[in-house]
């Protein structure tokens, strides 16, 4: 095949040496070249990935048409010939071109970077284009771009640096970033009631994670949402469910927003209400005594609710007093919620 597609390229050239005969679109690209010159990079790109790489082809390539726009990617397949075949000298001269052509390119960059450590110099260079592809991918930091950083560094003799770059640190910001996305990409096929087996594997993935390490409560939440929607009430608990309440006896907020989501979700009230009644041990104020309310109001017990959501009101005006505009009213409405209620029942109990 190889044989054979050389011959018909090479008659496409035979044919039409000029190059005018019609054009070929790389879609990839989104590039359109005549033939001719199509042909001539394919024939390029085979030669520099053959079973005896050869350069020479794209290199006349790039040389005939410097300003095609097929121009970066014949030197990026040749960045693989000269970034693991070529002669050390050969290598650097290249990659020298390489980078002063595409000087802000981060494949080329990269890859003359893993010649650099191949090479074990020129160290600081290495170190310094390294740097400048931290700052073109931002934030998040590129796995790949902080590893190669760290063995720089090895190279150089500094293990504290290559630990800096690549230690501790990077991972844990490195997992925050992806359990992040992780758990967008599942809330978001959820909501659209598509790719729901996608969703929940993105969200098993960071119930996993949670088992190993500490999660923020937020994503925790977040990811119980998704099983909620998904009916898998086992997987939401498992996640954020009584053992997360042991976690996190010690914490008032974490409890207090516990206790709020499973009040939303209508479920696990017995767990919630315990979750509520410790944040307002720990702290009694508007907030924590309105979602304790919340708690015994969905539980219709009527009496403990009133008291609760009575005393978040009474904390609430101070604020409301301090800053102009504070809203109170969504603490006042859950009284009046839960005192209809209980004339409703006392009614009810009077008919009877």
């Amino acid at each position: 095949m190889e044989k054979r597609s050389k011959e018909l390229y090479e008659k496409v050239i035979a044919l039409d040496p000029e190059g005018t005969k019609g054009s070929h679109t790389y879609e990839f690209l989104k590039a359109s070249v005549p033939y001719t010159q199509a042909a001539e990079f394919e024939l390029g790109q085979a030669a520099s990935f053959g079973r005896k790489p050869d350069p020479a082809p794209l290199q006349a390539f790039i040389k005939k048409y410097p300003a095609g726009p097929l121009l970066k990617q014949a030197y990026s397949y040749l960045s693989y010939y000269f970034g693991s075949q070529a002669p050390k000298d050969e290598a650097a001269k290249f990659f020298e071109e390489y980078t002063s052509k595409f000087p802000d390119d981060q494949n080329a960059l990269g890859a003359y970077v893993q010649r650099i450590i191949r090479d074990g110099e020129p160290l600081e260079k290495g170190i310094a284009m390294s740097e400048k592809l931290q700052e073109l991918a931002g934030y998040p930091q590129h796995a790949n771009i902080q590893q190669n950083l760290a063995q720089l560094y090895v190279r150089k003799g500094d293990p504290a640096k290559a630990e800096e770059e690549y230690g501790k640190d990077f991972i844990d910001d490195y997992l925050s970033s992806t359990i992040g996305a992780l758990t967008s990409y599942a809330n978001f096929w959820v909501q659209q009631g598509k790719n729901l087996d996608s969703a929940e594997a993105m969200a098993d993935l960071v119930s996993g994670t949670a088992k190993l390490r500490d999660v923020p409560s937020y994503y925790l939440s977040q990811v119980s949402g998704v099983f909620v929607r998904l009916d898998k009430i086992d997987k939401a608990l498992a996640v954020y469910g009584p053992e997360f309440v042991k976690k996190s006896w010690g914490d008032q907020g974490a409890l207090a927003s516990y206790a709020a989501y499973w009040n939303r979700q209508g479920k696990n009230l017995d767990s919630a209400l315990e979750a509520a009644q410790r944040s307002v041990e720990l702290t009694s104020d508007y907030y924590n005594n309105n979602v304790l309310g919340q708690v015994l109001f969905k539980l219709k017990r009527y009496d403990e609710a009133l008291k609760a959501a009575e005393k978040a009101v009474e904390l609430v005006k101070p604020m409301a007093v301090k800053y102009e505009g504070f809203p109170t009213q969504q603490y006042e409405a859950l009284v009046k919620q839960i005192k209809e209620a209980m004339a409703k029942d006392k009614a009810g109990e009077v008919k009877k």
